[in-house]
């Protein structure tokens, strides 16, 4: 299998890193760096070995890059991501897919039009704890999906909002245009992901609260969302960036047969029935599980996906039913009513909305 020959667009912290897993992957080279504050983008290249370009014309337009791995502020998916597809290179973005459901449509269209891959970077799908929950849940240790409880509480500084540890700082973070939203868009749609990764369903309503309370910026750091699953279950999610004092992150998942927890301590699951080996009807604590680079078995999934002629592990439908229920969360804010998430029936064509 050829390597992956990737673009890094975007030289920030984020970018940086998403290079250094790449290459760690084994199955891909850098092949070339851009961001438009050309000192870092040099930086970068000079760092990791690779090329610099000056302009993402000049990296699009090379035979020596084949896939770009697009990680730069939230309002730029869209342009970069089409413009990448039609120039016929394999997009990888980091999450979101876009700011809204109208741009996702627009990157994914390119892509299936031009015949490129698409992926996004919800790569916690491959931490090997949520893979055991998935495989517990698949093998019936739950039952039938009752409920879901999502609590995400962390403190995010007001440098934050305003890039004051970026190596090229910009308050796109705090800018509801630029972003596209606040801590539920940046932080709390991973775990969004892989709760429907884990779950196998995914969410048909939504109705929520949110504010900004405590930082400088025009998006929400804190939100409450009560939702109905597709098969009838209930959920319920409360996420905030000004929690002080120890980050806390907790997902509950609940059904006919037990009950799963998963926090920063492992898995604990009670179930009814034997599953896994394990005795039914006491609490099993699982925590020790191997240490992976997520992002890296993230592109090595997508390169593949691509040698195999498959979809890839995170689609590009995956992250447009995310977006779908961020979106659906701050559109139930504003009308303040309950909304129906919509569905992507097929990747192009008619949407269901």
């Amino acid at each position: 299998m050829e390597p992956l020959k990737i673009g890094i667009i975007g030289a920030g912290a984020i970018a940086q890193r998403n290079a250094r897993e790449a290459v760690a992957s084994g199955v891909a080279r850098l092949a070339g760096v851009f961001d438009v504050n050309h000192k870092v983008a040099r930086n970068m290249a000079k760092a990791l070995s690779a090329p610099f370009y000056p302009t993402v014309e000049s990296m699009l337009a090379s035979p020596d890059v084949d896939t770009v791995l697009i990680s730069v502020p939230h309002h730029l998916h869209r342009p970069l991501g089409v413009q990448a597809a039609q120039s016929g290179k394999h997009v990888m973005m980091e999450k979101p897919v876009a700011n809204s459901l109208e741009e996702a449509d627009a990157i994914l269209d390119a892509c299936k039009t031009n015949g490129v891959g698409l992926t996004v970077n919800y790569s916690f799908r491959f931490l090997p704890k949520i893979q055991k929950a998935k495989q517990l849940v698949e093998m019936g240790a739950l039952g039938d999906i009752t409920g879901i409880q999502i609590l995400q509480h962390q403190y995010k500084d007001p440098g934050y909002w305003t890039g004051a540890r970026s190596n090229s700082p910009d308050d796109w973070r705090a800018s509801r245009e630029k972003c596209g939203g606040g801590f539920l868009i940046m932080t709390t749609c991973h775990i969004i992901d892989y709760v429907h990764f884990i779950t196998g369903l995914r969410t048909e309503r939504i109705y929520s609260e949110y504010g900004t309370l405590c930082s400088p910026a025009e998006v929400e750091d804190i939100i409450s969302i009560a939702c109905k699953l597709e098969n009838g279950a209930v959920g319920s999610l409360c996420a905030s960036s000004i929690m002080r004092g120890v980050d806390q992150n907790e997902e509950r998942i609940s059904g006919t047969n037990g009950t799963m927890v998963l926090n920063e301590d492992g898995i604990s699951l009670f179930s009814t029935r034997p599953v896994d080996g394990l005795k039914p009807g006491k609490v099993h604590r699982i925590k020790k599980f191997p240490d992976v680079s997520w992002t890296a078995e993230w592109v090595r999934d997508f390169a593949t996906s691509l040698h195999e002629g498959r979809e890839p592990a995170v689609s590009g439908r995956d992250a447009w039913d995310n977006l779908a229920f961020i979106t659906s969360a701050y559109d139930s804010m504003e009308k303040g009513m309950a909304v129906q998430v919509p569905v992507l029936p097929s990747v192009t064509g008619a949407k269901e909305r």
